[in-house]
């Protein structure tokens, strides 16, 4: 645990501060926790022109807060690392143009894929190019702040924190993902009625493969999961229709809906597709995100005008709006700030699924490993909540993440090609060991840029 005591206030490096969605998330997340006001919060993004957007929007934060925050912003990331007593990475290789090409190549071999972002071959060219590039992050971490928290947020985020506690020497490691706040408060609270802040939820699992094992109304206690599975049996179009199949067979509902547990599941593609994400449309999304941004750091920003000049944007995803920008929510955006602030000001708060180093919180899952579960945090530290047993075959569904995710990461340190083939021909979306051959050496020869560890 990072040495911040409740008194002080503490110094936050961001890498990869100005990305499209996770930053805006930071900026209001501050927003959200007015509690770290004095702290010193020190941007990073090798993005010169969106890092001095994000610069002048942080600047505006301080119109909000009671106590300001210093804010620092540079391209160099070694020269903000010293004395930071936190530092959350946020960074990509690529994105939505290296995402395509993990998509559509997969697929073209024969890989019943739904996305390729996270799970099936997609996902594991992806990760074998973040795993290099956080790892180099790690080093300067090491060398700078040996002593800083360390918080993950960017993806595949179990493989890339596994190979930070195997392969770099750092303090405690944290992986960060709201999927399962993102079912509370972007489906469920729909669904069932209920507002999201009026529930709390537990779920565990590996990230992005969760599973909700307890629903309750927080201020009476009552059992929402009687209520949960019979108004979702009352749904009776193609919402969530994956995870529907999977509450009615396993009888748990995945914590992060069709979209990430179904890149874990062979027969996905079945309720899903085999389509991949609108790339042109997302990339379009994308730059108008950041013109509305630029305007809003240049006061002259107003929501209905940006919907006039770019068309309804009620088809985002709620997490990704950015009106009202500096209005506070009820939830986080981040999950870093809520622990940062309870631990600066040494006030008990529960998360509903964290990913921690496995000592025992999820007992038939390996130890070492990264697991997703509730966890809780004050002023002495963030600890995991034990869940016992996952059910056994949900157990049985994480342990073939987890096993593969291990080889991904052997892969991705040592640069094996035949690990890269062992791991992909252990993933439930591919079929044909010669497709997969092929398909593997197509892409190691495309992303031989991000990949000189296997020239």
């Amino acid at each position: 645990m990072t040495g911040v005591t409740m008194y002080d206030r503490p110094t936050v490096a961001i890498i990869g501060a100005a990305s499209t969605t996770f930053g805006p998330k930071v900026l209001r997340d501050i927003l959200n926790h007015p509690q770290i006001g004095g702290s010193t919060l020190r941007f990073v993004d090798i993005n010169e022109e969106r890092l001095a957007i994000y610069d002048k929007l942080a600047q505006k934060l301080n119109d909000y807060l009671e106590v300001p925050i210093q804010i620092v912003s540079t391209t160099d990331r070694r020269e903000v690392l010293s004395g930071s007593d936190y530092v959350i990475i946020t960074v990509d290789t690529g994105h939505y143009r290296t995402w395509q090409q993990d998509f559509s190549v997969p697929v073209r071999y024969g890989s019943r894929q739904i996305l390729g972002e996270l799970g099936g071959p997609g996902g594991l060219f992806h990760s074998l190019r973040q795993i290099p590039l956080h790892l180099e992050i790690a080093r300067d971490i090491s060398e700078l702040c040996p002593d800083a928290m360390v918080m993950v947020t960017s993806n595949p985020l179990n493989r890339i924190c596994l190979a930070l506690e195997r392969y770099a020497d750092l303090g405690q490691i944290l992986g960060l993902c709201h999927g399962v706040e993102m079912a509370l408060y972007l489906f469920l609270n729909r669904v069932m009625g209920i507002d999201g802040d009026d529930m709390e939820v537990t779920a565990a699992g590996t990230n992005h493969l969760t599973w909700i094992l307890d629903l309750r109304r927080k201020d009476t206690g009552e059992d929402l999961l009687p209520l949960m599975k019979e108004r979702l049996s009352r749904i009776d179009d193609d919402e969530q229709a994956l995870s529907r199949k999977l509450l009615e067979v396993y009888g748990y509902f995945p914590g992060t809906l069709d979209s990430h547990a179904g890149e874990y599941i062979s027969f996905a593609w079945e309720f899903y597709g085999v389509k991949g994400i609108d790339f042109s449309g997302h990339r379009t999304q994308e730059a108008n995100r950041w013109q509305y941004l630029r305007d809003l750091a240049n006061n002259d920003a107003e929501w209905d005008k940006f919907e006039q000049a770019y068309g309804d944007q009620s088809a985002l995803s709620a997490e990704l709006r950015l009106d009202p920008f500096f209005a506070p929510r009820s939830w986080a955006d981040t999950l870093a700030f809520p622990i940062i602030a309870a631990a600066t000001t040494n006030e008990f708060h529960r998360l509903p699924a964290v990913n921690m180093v496995n000592t025992g919180q999820i007992n038939n899952l390996p130890r070492g490993v990264f697991v997703e579960a509730p966890a809780v945090v004050d002023g002495g530290g963030i600890y995991p909540v034990s869940m016992g047993d996952l059910p056994q075959p949900l157990a049985a569904f994480n342990r073939r993440d987890i096993d593969q995710a291990e080889l991904i990461v052997e892969a991705a340190v040592h640069g094996d090609r035949n690990l890269v083939l062992q791991a992909a021909l252990m993933d439930p979306v591919v079929e044909s060991v010669t497709q997969v051959e092929a398909m593997v050496d197509e892409m190691l020869r495309l992303n031989a840029d991000y990949l000189p560890q296997f020239a």
